[in-house]
């Protein structure tokens, strides 16, 4: 009514939510709950390919490195396979000055109608932005025919302004922010998608390979180790916004990235080990993916001072000798991913 729809109910997505850190999968989890297709984030993240992910710009320290939009060599490839690996139908739409650069022929009013349509449909869009950065988010809503948008992002705790379901809401969409893309969860028409597929696809991700400046896979160890090496003083320059300097970002990134992956990879693999006793691989497997997470948990995070990420972590980082035990033990972890 009133050229306005907008969806009561859907969960909440923030970093934490489900316990997994990764925006697309905790998006993807919490939409397909909402549509009454119950998700596990283990599931979510493994079957988009998001948990065997590594990526590293061998140019510079690169905030988004960890994007799961850089899981394969195709921007689209990690959104396809997790909407379809539900069985669902997926359709994205790319603007057509998209941050990627990736194809895009999307113009606003595009958008709107494809927007507006999955939710006269009851159906919520995940969207990279439109607040924050080009992330995973959720749209759960519409006003003005379109002109303004409500949902849930893992960035909206600035001062923005909320309805009274605690989505935000805004009528910049297309003119600030990030916001490149959109998809949908279409109708159910295929069963979940086969062990077998997500282990090839599992291969296909972890193989190291070089993508334009990005270095991934097992490939992204050497160029993550090279960085750290090679640091310059002025890499750890505190930036007061952040609490926390441009290298401190990218290490972190890159461990919370192996972290969630890895762990919930483990789950998946241990899993499958249960269901199928006649296959050892499956645990040995499962092993290996345990032991990373284990590393990073009790030995990177150890030598920085913690998890979290600030002055004190960013003055352990600076230190060499820090960094050569670091990459000693990214050794140890691309081992165990080899």
């Amino acid at each position: 009514m009133n050229n306005e729809n907008i969806l009561r109910g859907v969960p909440k997505v923030h970093y934490g939510a489900f316990g997994g850190i990764t925006p697309f999968p905790i998006c993807l989890k919490s939409v397909s709950d909402y549509l009454g297709d119950p998700l596990d984030y283990t599931f979510a993240i493994v079957a988009c390919g998001g948990a065997f992910r590594l990526t590293w710009d061998i140019t510079d320290w690169n905030g988004g490195n960890v994007d799961i939009a850089h899981t394969y060599d195709d921007f689209e490839t990690p959104f396809r396979n997790g909407i379809t690996a539900l069985g669902r139908e997926f359709k994205m739409l790319w603007r057509s000055d998209n941050a990627w650069g990736r194809p895009g022929k999307g113009t606003k009013e595009d958008f709107k109608a494809f927007i507006t349509e999955q939710i006269d449909k009851g159906k919520p869009v995940i969207s990279l932005g439109p607040i924050g950065p080009a992330e995973a988010g959720i749209l759960t809503g519409y006003r003005d025919g379109g002109d303004t948008l409500l949902g849930w992002s893992l960035f909206q705790w600035d001062e923005k302004t909320f309805n009274e379901d605690g989505y935000f809401t805004t009528d910049k969409w297309w003119d600030e922010g990030d916001f490149c893309g959109a998809m949908s969860l279409g109708d159910v028409s295929a069963s979940r998608v086969d062990d077998a597929i997500i282990i090839k696809n599992a291969v296909a991700v972890m193989k190291g390979r070089q993508d334009g400046k990005y270095a991934k896979g097992i490939a992204a160890y050497d160029a993550w180790k090279k960085a750290l090496l090679g640091a310059d003083e002025k890499d750890f320059v505190m930036m007061p916004d952040w609490g926390q300097c441009i290298a401190m970002m990218c290490q972190g990134d890159a461990t919370d990235c192996l972290i969630d992956g890895r762990k919930n990879a483990h789950l998946y693999f241990s899993n499958l080990a249960s269901k199928n006793p006649e296959q050892p691989l499956y645990t040995e497997i499962s092993e290996q993916f345990g032991h990373i997470a284990k590393l990073i948990h009790d030995d990177i995070y150890k030598l920085l001072g913690g998890h979290e990420r600030g002055e004190a972590q960013t003055k352990a980082l600076a230190q060499k000798e820090i960094r050569q035990k670091i990459c000693a033990v990214i050794d140890e972890i691309k081992a165990a991913d080899e």
